[in-house]
């Protein structure tokens, strides 16, 4: 009589197609389950943006509803009190600033900024007009900081304390130093008043200059389009002095942190292997070590981006540019309320939004990240 055979495992016992079906399980669940916690991690950051929004809303909604009456300001100074208190009670202004705050949340929510009390016209029209000029000019600022100060911050770290090191410190510390538009004065004098070489600084387009057709509201990208290449070049000429002011005064963190993070992973265990294996300087540097090194670079230069984008008021002030940055102070200086309060909306939905594409794009290429999302 035989001896029976032994009774083998239950996974030896699956035929390949049931292991093939259960490949297949395993992979839907695996992408369901990255699915779920990539909504999650997004839904969780949007809420946070949101709340810090609407924090930011409550504190520009109250701040300039105490620093002026913009009565005063559509019916002068030697208006009479039955007048003002009349055209205030239209405007709604007699009402508790809790109501006024909570009926601007409505009309926020339907993308209904206000009305300024000084041109007449919806302030989401102002700032649609105006953005591109801010906008046009931070890309080609953080275009000329990312140009210089990473490459420069390499550098510097691969041969610390050393000659260059030793400038690109000082080229941090001045640029955190020197305020924007002292900056931007003193560059005007060299480049415009003393060398002759740089153009009036009195906006995109000198006087007299027609501009081009307007397509996409940016003025280089619109005098390309329309083969205007004079219009292109005077844009370009225009860009260069106040993009340099903001690269040179809003960027050095950026090359500060570089460098320390490339020093921090030159030092790394996985770059003494590749040392040791024989592979070239170039490729360790810049293939391996600034690609390990460039995820705290990707958040700090979405920080820049968003202080850029907030940030140009000053600058936009020196150069006249006709950005939000000057459309917000002179409602400021007018006591106009509702486009100061809709232009810090703006920024900072553009703040909130710039960290939370670097969070995704730090979460899709570190698995350290992930992990913790």
């Amino acid at each position: 009589m035989e001896a029976p055979s032994p009774e083998l495992p239950p996974s030896d016992r699956l035929s390949a197609g049931d292991r093939t079906e259960g490949d297949r399980a395993g992979a839907a669940t695996s992408v369901w389950a990255t699915i779920g916690r990539w909504t999650l991690y997004i839904g969780r950051r949007l809420l946070t943006a949101v709340i810090a929004i609407l924090g930011v809303v409550l504190v520009v909604f109250v701040v300039t509803r105490l620093i002026g009456d913009p009565v005063y300001l559509i019916l002068g100074q030697r208006a009479s009190e039955e007048n003002v208190a009349e055209l205030r009670a239209q405007l709604g202004y007699d009402r508790s600033i809790v109501v006024q705050f909570v009926d601007y949340l409505g009309n926020l929510s339907q993308g209904d900024f206000g009305v300024s009390q000084f041109t007449q016209r919806p302030v989401a029209d102002e700032i649609w007009n105006r953005f591109p000029a801010t906008l046009e000019l931070s890309v080609a600022a953080m275009f000329l900081g990312l140009l210089w100060t990473i490459p420069l911050g390499v550098i510097s770290a691969l041969r610390p304390r050393g000659i260059v090191d030793r400038i690109s410190q000082s080229i941090v510390e001045f640029g955190v130093a020197i305020p924007s538009f002292l900056l931007g004065l003193l560059l005007i004098y060299v480049f415009y008043y003393h060398l002759g070489v740089a153009p009036t600084p009195v906006g995109e387009l000198g006087i007299g200059t027609e501009p081009p057709p307007d397509r996409t509201g940016f003025v280089v990208i619109d005098a390309v389009l329309a083969g205007q290449w004079g219009t292109l070049g005077e844009a370009l000429s225009r860009l260069v002095l106040p993009a340099v002011t903001l690269a040179i005064t809003a960027c050095p963190p950026i090359l500060q942190l570089t460098r320390n993070s490339m020093i921090s992973v030159l030092q790394s265990d996985f770059i003494r292997s590749a040392r040791s294996l024989g592979l070239p300087q170039r490729t360790i540097t810049w293939q391996y070590a600034l690609r390990n090194a460039l995820l705290p670079v990707l958040s700090m230069t979405a920080m820049t981006f968003g202080f850029l984008l907030g940030g140009t008021v000053l600058v936009e002030n020196v150069f006249a540019w006709p950005g939000i940055g000057l459309y917000a102070v002179d409602s400021m200086e007018r006591s106009d309320y509702e486009p100061v309060v809709g232009v810090t909306i703006l920024a900072a939905a553009v703040y909130v939004l710039a960290y939370l594409i670097a969070d995704l794009v730090s979460m899709a290429v570190d698995p350290r990240v992930r992990g913790k999302g």
